[in-house]
């Protein structure tokens, strides 16, 4: 419904001159592409938590669901045994840890998946695993499954799936299942099994039609000769397409990448095996933001949310400074309904100490406005399961306002902010828009419990910084008529317009800015003439918008610059979407 929304702002009228603010990125190719539309997710710090038993020695490989009656559910290895906890509060409190399979001869019950089936029982699935230096040939690699029907209270007996070898180099590893709409369950691994003379490892399904009591033989689904083909993860679409998720270390012959395999659920897998050259198999990774041949990315984890879009989250080190593999960062990106040409990446989990990691991660569709990200960690002590919610962010509407400058307390605002940064750590933003024919007024209201202003170097002040591409260039790099302004959170701005690939100078006639602050951080406004941004305001045309939240806890330098979740800074065809409307 259309309607006449009213912003009261007031500014404090100076004369501000732009100076050079924030750092400047080399130069990529100026060429326009597709802007990236749709949803981006925003992680919230103050939903961390960790899971799993503070006094266990490791902890890991989270999966959880949220169960019919609302339930979240979650279960993890712990100390080599499978537990299972639960939250009938959304996660903000949680169950005592249940026993759900006991180590037994030193054999593990690792790496855990979770499924409720349709009858509303739940059917767990892991690996047994025996020591890395195992030559005992009785203690044997194999999948198990085993189902509770009082929501998690008790299990019954184990059903063993498959056994493979007994050495590490010839197991079977990561169950995971999917029910479909008949009642059929099928249950993934990745196996190395069937490959005792080579390094080779297969996807191998089973299928059972009784509720997991029985199993069928597995089949192979995807195989890539001379190659590792791993740690699979099911989704049944929207559409009835069957999608798995895994890593593939021959996509560019070095390093593992997150591939997608596809089937119909009619006859799945009668295009089984899936090879390495079969149009069923395709890079997950949208073309602009692959990742370079040298760099890691495993361990891919894939959910779909109710409006539609496939999520992806994989563990790689694209953003760190070696090469290793478990140096490596949860990222979670988004893509089509279909799973294709993800993009939009965003980081769950802000570690910035570069010894730290985040592994064996997954994900939770919560609702259609909440993901949880899982990890296994040791960025906060031993490595143990933490869990932290994403907001879905949706396009930006910016609504028309009116202005009183008469007024000394804070601005009114009749519309909730749609602009949310605060995954990296408990300074957090939250950013609204509005405009009139004249002019394009942007708001942060940060959250910061220790507040730096006095410097006037907007590299050691706590500041936003403002992006915007008013006419949708939607350019690979900064040029010209597209702009940023930094505003400190003493008042100071700094404004810079882009050149050649890099932030240049830029002096705006009748730009105001202002900032104050508030009981509970800080607050920051602009309000930019729409002639200095050498456009005229047009209803429901895309603009381009990005922020950062720049935060210091030390008045000396900044801890982190934090980005709206999904966009790349210094891409502005990446940027969310803003639309000006009545």
């Amino acid at each position: 419904m259309k309607g006449f929304y009213t912003l009261v702002v007031l500014f404090f009228f100076s004369d501000i001159h732009g100076q050079q603010g924030g750092e400047v990125d080399a130069a990529e190719n100026l060429v326009s592409q597709p802007s990236v539309n749709g949803i981006r997710i925003a992680w919230d710090h103050k939903t961390l938590r960790q899971l799993s038993p503070p006094n266990a020695n490791y902890s890991g490989y989270a999966r959880m669901i949220k169960l019919q009656d609302g339930t979240l559910f979650c279960v993890y290895e712990s100390d080599k045994a499978t537990h299972a906890i639960r939250s009938i509060d959304g996660g903000t409190q949680w169950s005592d840890p249940i026993v759900v399979a006991a180590s037994e001869n030193n054999i593990a019950c690792a790496v855990p998946e979770v499924l409720q089936l349709l009858d509303k029982s739940i059917l767990v699935s892991y690996n047994l695993r025996p020591p890395a230096n195992n030559t005992d040939p009785r203690k044997r690699f194999s999948i198990q499954v085993t189902r509770s029907s009082d929501g998690g209270k008790s299990w019954i007996p184990p059903v063993e799936v498959y056994k493979a070898g007994y050495e590490f180099k010839n197991g079977c590893w990561e169950p995971a299942q999917i029910q479909l709409p008949t009642g059929e369950i099928q249950l993934y691994i990745a196996n190395e099994g069937p490959y005792t003379q080579s390094n080779e490892q297969e996807i191998t399904m089973f299928r059972s039609t009784d509720q997991g009591s029985t199993w069928t033989n597995g089949e192979t689904v995807c195989f890539r000769s001379g190659h590792r083909d791993g740690m699979p993860v099911p989704l049944l679409l929207k559409n009835g397409e069957i999608l798995l998720s895994i890593e593939d270390n021959g996509v560019d012959g070095k390093e593992f990448k997150p591939v997608i395999i596809r089937t119909s659920k009619v006859n799945s897998w009668s295009n089984a095996p899936v090879a390495a050259s079969d149009p069923a198999r395709d890079c997950a990774l949208d073309k602009l933001v692959t990742i370079p041949d040298t760099n890691y990315a495993g361990a891919p984890y894939i959910r779909q949310l109710p409006s539609g879009e496939v999520i992806l989250s994989y563990q790689g080190n694209e953003l760190r400074n070696d090469f290793k593999w478990d140096r490596s960062d949860m990222i979670v990106s988004i893509g089509s309904p279909l799973g294709k040409n993800f993009n939009r990446k965003s980081i769950p989990f802000y570690i910035s100490d570069p010894s730290k990691t985040a592994l064996w991660n997954s994900l939770c569709v919560e609702n259609d406005s909440t993901v949880i990200a899982l990890t296994s960690t040791n960025a906060y002590g031993k490595t143990a399961v933490w869990m932290i919610k994403g907001r879905v962010l949706g396009k930006i509407q910016s609504y028309r306002a009116t202005i009183s400058d008469g007024k000394k307390n804070h601005p009114g605002r009749t519309t909730k902010a749609p602009i949310f940064i605060g995954g990296y750590g408990p300074t957090q933003a939250h950013i609204n828009a509005a405009w009139n024919d004249q002019l394009l007024f942007i708001s942060a209201d940060v959250d910061d419990n220790q507040v730096f202003s006095s410097s006037g170097d907007p590299r050691k002040d706590d500041a936003v910084q403002f992006y915007l591409d008013p006419q949708n260039l939607s350019l690979r790099s900064p040029d010209k008529n597209i702009f940023r302004v930094t505003v400190t959170a003493g008042g100071r701005a700094y404004y810079n317009e882009g050149k050649n690939g890099t932030w240049d100078f830029w002096k705006p006639m009748g730009v105001v800015s202002k900032s104050r602050e508030t009981a509970s951080g800080y607050q920051v406004e602009v309000a930019i003439p729409w002639a200095a941004l050498n456009h005229s305001p047009q209803k429901n045309k895309r603009i381009g918008f990005h922020a950062r939240v720049m935060e210091t806890t030390t008045g000396i330098r900044h801890d982190y610059a934090e980005p709206l979740a999904g966009n790349i800074t210094n891409a502005p065809y990446s940027w969310l979407p803003l639309f000006l409307i009545d």
